[in-house]
Parts: structure tokens; C-alpha cells; sequence
């Protein structure tokens, strides 16, 4: 029972740490992403070496070693696309109207320098693993980089419970070509294939005749395909998946600070998600208090969140506040954005989260 549960349990705690870290990174201020960037990039060569240097072992020292060295190298794939590093040529919103064969070739440009490089890591564990024994790193990145295609194919077709809170500010056009749906005809098909699959690999790492490392090596890989699932769900299910990463996006809502004022006070500017539905009364007595001085010098607010009834832009600004519906395939991610000299964040933070429905 422990040979199989610790595999499980191990890819777990990889998935959820490495996921919420990455976003823990991503939500640093700017300046400091460069040198993020490149500290991944040392890690991503040791980990192309360590998947190069276990190929021919077939320990379970070896498996887990590949695994994880795996898992790093999509994780600075993730951290290049989350900083911006590696995208796509285009960074514009999706035009108003765009539809068809015209919004696909728009969003496919606003990511595919990203879906080269995944390509080329893929090529480059491919060549590393190539006729060796050990193939944990190969068949963990196969599943890592079809699910993640087919969740993205799903975004673009439409779900109802896209993330959006991941992306960071710096990518908050990206999420106008997402597309808001009850179901798509994919869906179905994707989690079924991927299920099959699942099946079939825990059904050949349970037979009496698979040695202890070939289990191993079918249960890594094909736990990640289970939580690959599970995120598949999550699009369609009303749970929130930001609460699994909660301390991750505690980073997101910094304060970076600007040049002084003309007052010669320093200039903040915060930002955070909006989670959740919020109460469109709720937030505009909540933007009325902003207007009014209550959480401090609050220079401007400006956001989007999502409501029951649809999406929502709101706006505080020289005394007035405004809030009004917006058309789905024109909505930024549901972010919040204050600029001011010496205000409460925090106890802003916690008024906006309060308005959730």
C-alpha cells in the first residue's frame, strides 16, 4: 500500500507547492523577476542534467529524481510565460467582434513563443531519455504538456470558472480571449480520453509481472495526469481553485512604491485579485467610502469583477465613483488596481473581498 500511496502523496505536494510558488514569484515586483528568472534558469540546466544523468537508472532513486528534475523544467517554462520572459508577438487584447478563425490566430499569436519553448524542452527530454530505461521524465512531461494544451484549448472555447486571478496584471489582456460558457463540446472528450488513459496505466502498474520500479514509473506520471483532471473539473465545477494557492497570491497584492508626489509623499500603487461574485451594492458602498477619504488618500480605483447578473468595470476617481456592466469578451481579469499616498490596503483589501455574493 505504501509503494502506492507515497507516489501519489509526493506528486501532491510537488503539484500544489511548485504551482503556488511559481505564483508566489510571479506576484514579486518587477524588478525583482529578472533575477528570479535567471536563478530558474540555473536550476533548469541542473535539472536537464539530472534527467540526462538518471536516464540509465532504474532505481526508485532515479525515478523520483527524474520526476522532479521534470517538474522543474515545465516550472520554468510556467515562469516564463507568468513573467512575460516568453509569450507571444502579440500583447493587444483580443479586438471586439474577433470571431472564428480570426480570434484563434489572435490568440495563438499572443502565446506562441510559449508554446515553442514548451515544444523545445519537450525535444530536449525526448533527446536526454532517448532508448534509456529510465522514462519517468518523458512520459511525465507528455502528460504535463497534453493537458495543458487541452486546458487551454478548453479556456478558448469556453468555460465557466476560468481562473483569471492567475494571470498577473502585466498579462491581463490575455484573458480577453477567454471565452465564458457552460460547457464545450471538448470537455467530454478530453476528460474521458485522459481518464482512459489513467486507467490503463494504473491497471499496468498494479499487474503481478511490473517490477517495483516500472509501478513507480507508471504511478508518477500518472498521478499528475490525475490532478491534470482534477484542474480539467475545476474549469466547470463553481469551486474556486485560487483557494488552493490562497498563500501563493498573497504576493499579488504588494505595494510598489513610486516615485515621490508633488506632495512629497510617496506614491503607492496596490493591486489584487477579485475573487468570487461580489454584490454590485456592496462594492459601490464600498467605492463611496474610498471616494470619501475612509481608507486614506486614495488617488484612483479602478478594476473588474465579476458579478451574478455578468462582468462589471468600477472606477473611483476625483471624488466619484462608477460602476457599469461590460461586455464578456471584453472583461480584464477580475483585479482591483489603487494608486494613492498613504492608505490602508489591507483594510481596503478586506472591504473589496467582503463584497463577494
Amino acid at each position: 500500500m505504501l509503494e502506492i500511496a507515497l507516489p501519489i502523496l509526493i506528486t501532491v505536494l510537488i503539484w500544489w507547492f511548485s504551482t503556488g510558488a511559481i505564483l508566489y514569484i510571479d506576484g514579486l515586483p518587477r524588478r525583482t523577476q529578472r533575477w528570479s528568472f535567471g536563478v530558474a534558469t540555473l536550476l533548469l540546466l541542473a535539472a536537464l542534467a539530472v534527467i540526462w544523468h538518471t536516464a540509465g537508472e532504474t532505481s526508485t532513486a532515479g525515478a523520483y529524481a527524474a520526476f522532479i528534475a521534470v517538474v522543474v523544467v515545465w516550472g520554468w517554462n510556467e515562469l516564463a510565460f507568468l513573467t512575460g520572459t516568453i509569450v507571444g508577438a502579440r500583447r493587444e487584447p483580443c479586438p471586439p467582434g474577433a470571431t472564428g478563425w480570426l480570434r484563434f490566430r489572435l490568440a495563438t499569436a499572443a502565446i506562441i513563443d510559449h508554446e515553442i519553448a514548451i515544444a523545445l524542452s519537450g525535444i530536449a527530454v525526448v533527446l536526454l531519455t532517448y532508448d534509456a530505461p529510465n522514462q519517468v521524465a518523458l512520459w511525465t512531461f507528455a502528460v504535463l504538456w497534453v493537458m495543458r494544451l487541452s486546458a487551454k484549448i478548453n479556456i478558448f472555447l469556453g468555460a465557466p470558472n476560468i481562473p483569471e486571478a492567475f494571470l498577473p496584471a502585466h498579462l491581463s489582456y490575455l484573458a480577453t480571449y477567454f471565452r465564458r460558457r457552460p460547457m464545450n463540446a471538448l470537455l467530454p472528450v478530453s476528460v474521458t480520453a485522459a481518464t482512459i488513459v489513467l486507467v490503463l496505466m494504473v491497471v499496468r502498474a498494479a499487474e503481478p509481472a511490473t517490477t517495483p520500479f516500472q509501478a513507480l514509473a507508471l504511478l508518477l506520471p500518472a498521478s499528475m495526469l490525475a490532478l491534470a483532471i482534477l484542474e480539467h473539473w475545476l474549469m466547470f465545477l463553481p469551486i474556486p481553485s485560487t483557494l488552493l494557492w490562497k498563500w501563493g497570491l498573497v504576493s499579488h497584492q504588494r505595494q510598489a512604491i513610486d516615485p515621490a508626489g508633488r506632495d512629497g509623499a510617496r506614491l503607492h500603487s496596490w493591486e489584487a485579485p477579485m475573487l468570487g461574485a461580489v454584490d454590485p451594492g456592496a462594492l459601490k458602498g464600498v467605492l463611496d467610502q474610498v471616494a470619501i477619504g475612509q481608507f486614506g488618500q486614495v488617488i484612483s480605483v479602478s478594476g473588474t469583477s465579476r458579478s451574478e447578473d455578468g462582468w462589471i468595470r468600477f472606477l473611483v476617481e476625483n471624488g466619484r465613483t462608477e460602476l457599469r456592466p461590460v461586455a464578456a469578451h471584453r472583461f480584464q481579469p477580475a483585479f482591483v488596481t489603487a494608486v494613492g499616498r498613504d492608505f490602508d490596503a489591507v483594510k481596503l483589501g478586506k472591504a473589496l473581498a467582503a463584497c463577494a455574493a
